[in-house]
């Protein structure tokens, strides 16, 4: 009988898991819907090196990125009117001689009723994703396309609008970041890969992984600037190739040169 009941409670237990994933997933498309008309739900704030995103009518909530990450917040601080949360992910010295730039970090400041209000993007961020390319990035998700099979949303690189705002040199990423842990050429790109812990604990110690982080930057030899950013954060993923915000002449000048 005992048995019966054990079985039956987990099988309770597995079914409001379920129906939990499935509330969190339906926020992140709301989220997406919101994206679509950006300027109706959303505002930008760019100040003191810092990218805010404001979240105009909240729909997420705190649990729903302890979900997500598979981790607890590094800190919290109290706030007049509700907290914010803050994910610091530390950079890995490729030696006990070599001091790194310290920090990306990640602050989500939510309301009263634990819903997100705002994400801030720290300024050593905004170093690999200046803030003209992160805006238009994060504005063209709300045009993006659902594979529901790998949780991916992807952008057509013909909803990106053409930018000319300037990107960051290897030299200056290498100054402000530190040495990489790694550097190698894929295909007719020069790579330099980091790689970060999370100041934070995992909910559960079997998600202790979660707390590795990377990011990969890829960069156009001929110029030495950065052409894509490819990382991942507890186990979220993100990826920007700067090279589709280049307008049509400049794209295909680009894949000729790449070809020469």
């Amino acid at each position: 009988m005992m048995t019966i009941r054990r079985s039956c409670l987990r099988a309770l237990l597995t079914l409001l898991a379920v129906g939990l994933s499935g509330c969190v997933w339906l926020r992140l498309l709301e989220i997406k819907y919101q994206l679509a008309d950006f300027d109706a739900h959303m505002r930008v704030q760019v100040a003191n090196q810092h990218f805010i995103l404001n979240l105009l009518h909240p729909v997420l909530f705190s649990e729903d990125f302890r979900y997500l990450t598979k981790l607890h917040p590094s800190r919290i601080e109290a706030l007049p009117q509700g907290y914010r949360w803050f994910l610091d992910f530390r950079v890995a010295p490729v030696s006990s001689k070599r001091k790194t730039a310290g920090a990306i970090a990640f602050a989500l400041t939510f309301t009263p009723d634990d819903q997100l209000a705002a994400f801030d993007f720290s300024p050593l961020f905004l170093e690999m994703a200046p803030p003209a390319f992160l805006e238009a990035s994060i504005r063209a998700l709300g045009s993006g396309k659902i594979d529901q099979g790998k949780k991916q949303l992807k952008v057509d690189p013909e909803d990106l609008p053409h930018l000319s705002a300037k990107l960051p040199s290897r030299s200056r990423i290498v100054e402000v970041m530190g040495p990489p842990a790694e550097e190698f050429r894929d295909r007719d790109l020069n790579v330099l890969r980091y790689r970060l812990k999370a100041e934070a604990l995992p909910v559960e110690p079997e998600y202790e992984n979660r707390r590795l982080a990377e990011v990969k930057l890829s960069f156009d030899p001929s110029t030495d600037e950065l052409v894509r950013l490819a990382g991942r954060f507890a186990g979220l993923k993100l990826a920007i190739d700067y090279r589709k915000f280049l307008p049509s002449r400049a794209r295909e000048e680009k894949k000729t040169a790449s070809a020469d």
